[in-house]
């Protein structure tokens, strides 16, 4: 930042010394072009300190979120390697699972039961998007091979 900073004056020195000399149109434009990298050299040193700060802020929230992982997992809760896979809540145990294959793309998903008593919710198709349950419309949106809508 300092060699921008000295270039910019030294560019700043030479706009007055010829326009002392000049004193035209050209002379005022280059020095209003001047002050203009002033400014924005300014102000790209602004964002760099701004940055280094931001990057300082980060890594200490970085060091408390391991510090918090250590405090709250324990090495047994992880399995290998972190493996978060492997970590089992109560609530998987008991879900029921419902398989759908989608109209659009033909590939078989499965969600759990439960999403389907909720209010607001449509599921879709992870493998190409096709909207299969709309629960404000209490169907499944498949059509069967009549054309008609299947109900649920």
């Amino acid at each position: 930042m300092a060699d921008l900073r000295r270039r910019i004056s030294h560019l700043q020195n030479l706009t007055e010394r010829y326009q002392a000399q000049e004193g035209g149109r050209q002379g005022r434009i280059l020095a209003e072009m001047v002050d203009v990298l002033r400014e924005m050299a300014l102000d790209v040193e602004e964002v760099s300190a701004n940055q280094l700060d931001l990057e300082e802020y980060l890594e200490e929230v970085d060091s408390d979120l391991i510090t918090l992982e250590d405090e709250v997992y324990d090495d047994d809760d992880l399995g290998d390697d972190d493996d978060f896979s492997e970590v089992e809540t109560d609530d998987d145990e008991d879900a029921e699972y419902i398989e759908l294959e989608c109209p659009q793309c033909q590939l078989n998903s499965f969600y759990n039961g439960e999403l389907f008593d909720r209010e607001g919710i449509q599921l879709t198709c992870p493998h190409c998007g096709n909207i299969l349950f709309d629960s404000d419309e209490d169907h499944l949106v498949m059509d069967d091979d009549d054309g008609s809508e299947v109900d649920d």
